[in-house]
């Protein structure tokens, strides 16, 4: 696939050397207002946004200066303007018209700079703030530019992507003030994934903004949950103006939490998995069914990411003393090993169906206690059930994430649809009536490619040490969960299944 990053620069280049600065736009000789503290609090950026190269037109047609007028109205103490002009129809004259229009408002001007004098441009717009794309600048030039947005009062927004954005970043902050963004989207390919922001937060040294992806007010509150301080909404703002107090209101009604924290530490195992990896996927494995310390024990040893616990009428049911024990021999066994680091144990999942129930309430005073990290909903109201979820853990939420067993169209409609509504993985399993999971059935190859199209692919499901390679290699996986296919009995693993399962994995 081309680089789009890569053509937008090699353009933007040639479109400067043949109109300068400002693009052909009429740039004012002085700024007509103050210098507007960027993000200042936590909330939204609503973006004007005309077009993009992966949506064509989104709003070719829109009044900046209605536009941002109606954002401030929805709340918004922050607007991005996008100016460049040949991907995505912009212009500076919507940045000076607009932030005119609101002398109180902060500005962002969203564009790909990468020449000193754009500062000055900026700043006579009236931007507060000016992006600056780490990946596409060397790190002199960053940190000049930087200084250079400072010097007018701007604050420099930067934004990163990867472990080497980040430690330019550092540099940035390390000279003088900052605000970070973390594009959800890939500038190389326009591919969206929530938790790669959410593997970076907690190694950014300054207020963060979680940048594109987000259409819902679910996925506003996400990030806010992720412990972002701000949010930048391009696409959906632009072409559903109407709802942008959806999403103002969406991201300042939540609060970083323990859904949040979930989130991060399975982004960071994620990208911990392949880091450095240039050719396929090395899965996190799940292995699920667990009812005795000997089997969790074994699987952790093995190279498990998670330990699910069912609560649920099943014959792999497990005790809340099991629970207990495995997660006390785990803290013994995982413990800080023989650099001071500390050793990185399974995270404990209790997989429920009705949170109504019995089983469920057992899961959930787990849950309080410390012993279980996470809740696997396998049921099939999520609507409904979620939001009883999510208030078992208190104020501060609970790990969770949802199961779609799949069937048919409709199944993996309902799967886009949690993804749009802020869940940044589904789990996708076999449907057959009648019993929630661990059937041993695989879900049809036709369906597991169309749900990978839909996201990262979480894919369980008759997996065994005879198909989980062809599982991997056929689908890459960023998650695979296996239960069934490594039992001696309901409930109990076979732990010869077990080391093959991990040894087919390393192959």
């Amino acid at each position: 696939m081309p680089d789009i990053l890569d053509e937008i620069v090699r353009v933007r280049r040639e479109d400067y050397a043949r109109l300068g600065p400002g693009f052909g736009a009429e740039i004012p000789s002085h700024r007509s207002r103050g210098v507007v503290p960027f993000m200042a609090e936590p909330g939204t950026i609503l973006e004007i946004k005309r077009a993009s190269p992966s949506k064509g037109d989104i709003a070719s047609g829109l009044d900046p200066v209605a536009l941002a007028d109606r954002y401030v109205a929805a709340g918004t103490k922050n607007v991005s303007v996008l100016t460049e002009g040949r991907f995505f129809k912009g212009s500076l004259a919507d940045l000076a018209a607009a932030s005119a229009s609101q002398p109180g408002t902060a500005f962002l001007r969203k564009d790909f700079i990468l020449f000193e004098d754009e500062i000055e441009v900026s700043y006579r717009c009236g931007a507060d703030a000016v992006l600056l794309i780490a990946r596409i600048l060397e790190r002199p030039v960053l940190l000049k530019l930087a200084a250079l947005c400072r010097s007018f009062g701007m604050t420099p927004f930067i934004e990163v992507r990867d472990s080497s954005d980040v430690a330019k970043l550092q540099a940035v902050c390390k000279a003088g003030h900052a605000v970070a963004g973390v594009n959800a989207r890939d500038l190389a390919t326009f591919r969206i994934d929530p938790l790669i922001p959410a593997a970076l937060r907690s190694e950014l040294p300054c207020k963060t903004v979680f940048e594109s992806g987000a259409a819902t007010p679910g996925a506003c509150r996400f990030a806010r949950r992720l412990g972002f301080d701000g949010i930048l909404i391009g696409e959906a703002a632009a072409r559903t103006p109407e709802r942008a107090s959806e999403f103002v209101d969406g991201f300042l009604s939540a609060r970083p939490d323990w859904i949040g924290q979930f989130w991060r530490e399975i982004a960071k195992r994620a990208a911990a998995r392949n880091h450095g990896k240039e050719e396929g996927t090395v899965p996190l494995v799940k292995i699920c069914g667990i009812t005795n310390k000997d089997d969790a024990l074994l699987a952790a040893s093995l190279g498990a990411d998670l330990l699910g616990f069912v609560f649920a009428k099943s014959p792999r049911a497990a005790t809340p003393f099991a629970v207990r024990e495995v997660a006390a021999r785990l803290a013994e066994t995982h413990g800080k090993n023989g650099s001071g680091a500390e050793s990185r144990r399974p995270l404990l999942v209790g997989v429920i169906v009705d949170p109504d129930s019995a089983e469920a309430r057992e899961a959930f005073e787990l849950i309080r206690e410390g012993a279980l990290d996470a809740i696997q909903y396998h049921g099939s109201n999520p609507e409904r059930d979620l939001p009883v979820v999510d208030s078992s853990g208190g104020s501060y939420g609970i790990g969770r994430y949802s199961v779609v067993r799949l069937g048919d169209e409709g199944d993996l409609e309902r799967v886009g649809n949690l993804m749009k509504g802020g869940e940044p993985r589904v789990l996708v399993d076999a449907r057959v009536e009648g019993i929630s999971g661990g059937t041993g059935k695989a879900i049809p190859r036709a369906f597991v490619r169309r749900a990978r199209e839909l996201g990262n692919l979480w894919l369980a499901g008759g997996i065994n040490p005879g198909n989980v390679r062809q599982c991997v290699e056929e689908f890459s996986p960023e998650l695979i969960d296996a239960s069934s296919g490594l039992e001696a009995a309901p409930g109990r693993k076979d732990h010869v299944l077990l080391k093959s399962f991990f040894r087919e994995l390393a192959r």
